[in-house]
């Protein structure tokens, strides 16, 4: 199914946002995404900005007593409006890139407002974090080391590693002995050692200990271990908690139980901020996936029905280039056929165009009986879908679509056409 490029708005009058099924979590009405994938086509991605708003103020509601900023993990969505949105809620951005640096600028994010997290940074890269302004987020001795070598005196922060991780998958967790990410806190005389070598200020700390949490105790275990490295640290200007926090993906899942999180939490946090020797100390949250993935559904067509003696195969328009987390992470996303709602579950393997084994949506899942043509909605994909996504197979990426918080609907990107990939392809400029 192709864009329809004549319809870059769709009014939408006194439609009641209702659910297509309970496990339809977010405020998207059915007949309102078949329309959009008539109009648009499929494969396309499309984004309610009144979830993301409502996420951001639901947190942020329960860590009132905090002295607190909230930061958005941008590789999770990074689409223009979404980035607006976070910007108009008072957020500050977690950068891991030069070009999400660039970007989140563009957007309107004051340079004091962004920390700048590269992974394995280079040279060229802190040199251009430096020029721009931001706060640099540093995860390795060598890297303290060369930093306070180019700018001796320098503010930055550092990333630990509090030895404690946890995640939805071994694949996204990002603290622990096996992990990459951070100094380890048994580095920390050494941390010590730079920072009076090099006059260094270390004006925040910053740990991450994996992704998809719903288990509080986990992510207070870490908490602890940060809050006691941070003793050693005189005129702290944040810690930075991390993000993390998961969301319910599958219908029998509870998301974080958000009295628990201020008990377990913020109350233990507050408590201890009172006896911190740095003073006007705030305490930074930067979440990526809870405030953007129940956002999203992607939107694809059935085109293909096969029968085989020991599965039924359903085939679409998209794939694990869209959509990379069931293949990378064996993760599930709830499937709705939006055209028979509610038709008889059939069991089905879910699986895209892509000229790969792996390339699944769902496997053996029940799901309401299909044809071909009908159109599905792939649920809570507001979270590292179209960031992971790939032009793999030389296949174009989908389509966005945007909901405002008045129910107009808009292009945010559309989708290329086959003779567009090949024609940059070719391109040598």
């Amino acid at each position: 199914m192709s864009l329809d490029a004549h319809h870059p708005i769709i009014a939408i009058q006194s439609i009641e946002l209702t659910s297509i099924t309970p496990a339809l979590k977010v405020p998207f009405h059915p007949e309102l995404l078949l329309d959009i994938a008539r109009k648009y086509g499929t494969p396309t991605y499309v984004y309610n900005q009144s979830v993301i708003q409502n996420r951001i103020r639901t947190l942020r509601s329960h860590l009132e007593g905090l002295p607190l900023d909230l930061y958005y993990a941008m590789k999770a969505n990074h689409a223009v409006p979404v980035m607006q949105t976070i910007l108009a809620e008072g957020l500050g951005i977690d950068a891991v890139s030069p070009a999400e640096l660039l970007f989140a600028l563009e957007i309107g994010f004051a340079p004091e407002n962004i920390l700048f997290s590269a992974n394995n940074m280079t040279d060229e890269e802190m040199h251009f974090a430096r020029s721009k302004g931001v706060t640099l987020n540093v995860g390795s001795l060598s890297r303290l080391k060369k930093l306070g070598q180019a700018y001796p005196g320098s503010e930055v922060c550092v990333r630990i590693n509090p030895q404690v991780g946890a995640g939805h998958h071994e694949h996204v967790i990002t603290a622990g002995s096996k992990s990459k990410f951070g100094i380890p806190v048994e580095q920390m005389d050494e941390v010590h050692a730079l920072v009076k070598a090099y006059n260094l200020k270390i004006k925040g700390l910053h740990q991450h200990i994996g992704s998809g949490i719903l288990d509080t105790d986990t992510l207070w275990k870490a908490i602890s271990v940060m809050l006691e490295v941070s003793m050693g640290f005189d005129n702290l200007s944040f810690i930075n908690v991390g993000g993390g926090l998961g969301v319910p993906y599958r219908p029998d899942e509870r998301g974080i139980d958000m009295d628990q999180f201020e008990s377990k939490i913020v109350q233990p946090l507050s408590a201890c901020l009172r006896s911190h020797p740095s003073s006007n100390l705030k305490i930074w949250f930067e979440p990526g996936r809870f405030f953007t993935a129940e956002s999203g559904i992607l939107l694809a067509t059935v085109n293909t029905l096969k029968q085989t003696p020991h599965r039924t195969f359903a085939g679409m328009d998209s794939g694990m280039n869209h959509l990379i987390r069931p293949a990378m992470y064996d993760a599930y996303h709830e499937v709705v056929n939006l055209s028979n709602p509610s038709g008889e579950r059939i069991p089905y393997d879910l699986v895209g165009n892509i000229c790969e084994s792996s390339d699944f949506f769902a496997k053996n899942r029940p799901i309401q009986e299909l044809s071909e043509g009908d159109v599905v909605a792939v649920l809570d994909t507001g979270a590292y879908g179209l960031s992971m996504a790939t032009t793999y197979n030389m296949r174009s990426l989908p389509a966005e679509v945007w909901i405002d918080e008045a129910l107009q609907v808009s292009v945010i990107r559309k989708r290329k056409s086959a003779e567009d990939i090949v024609r940059e392809a070719l391109d040598s400029d």
